[in-house]
């Protein structure tokens, strides 16, 4: 019972902090609600993508590094296509029925949830190609029953996100 409590209480914690981090970033104009149709322009996620690369997180531990890339190397070309309002993929833990889409940037240290290693932000963002001098990243964050992701733009063919201690990196097709 006491370990059920803790686990609640933790995801209760988690979610609130998550809420808090939109709500911060729709206050200070940097993020732009999209509705269930995803019929905004701005979103650059609608369409057809491809996972062409997947690599261990980097704050991941190096011991377990092995074992992530194994896991990691099964979703490498499974198809994601985001449509208004839902997701469909082969993979059941990517897809969605109901997707909430929502439009705006972050800075490198918000990036993937803010789990980069601190004082390497800058150049782990760089590394990934996600941005240049600091700039803000374009971001899409997606709301699914299933989840939450949030999907950063190398350029507008090439977007970037974290699932289980993976970078996964989407090519548009």
């Amino acid at each position: 019972m006491r370990t059920w409590t803790l686990t609640c209480v933790t995801a209760l914690v988690l979610c609130a902090g998550g809420a808090l981090q939109i709500q911060a970033a729709e206050k200070a104009g940097k993020t732009e609600k999209v509705d269930r149709t995803g019929t905004a322009e701005r979103n650059g996620l609608i369409g057809k993508w491809s996972i062409v690369e997947a690599a261990p997180a980097p704050w991941v531990r190096s011991k377990e590094r092995n074992t992530l890339v194994e896991h990691a190397r099964k979703l490498v070309a499974t198809e994601v296509t985001f449509e208004p309002g839902s997701i469909a993929s082969t993979n059941q833990g990517l897809a969605c029925k109901r997707a909430m889409y929502q439009v705006g940037t972050y800075p490198t240290d918000a990036l993937f949830r803010g789990l980069l290693p601190d004082g390497s932000q800058d150049r782990i963002a760089r590394e990934l190609g996600l941005t240049k001098a600091g700039a803000d990243v374009p971001s899409v964050d997606v709301d699914c029953a299933g989840g939450y992701f949030t999907y950063h733009f190398r350029d507008r063919n090439t977007a970037l996100f974290a699932w289980d201690d993976v970078i996964y990196t989407l090519k548009r097709r």
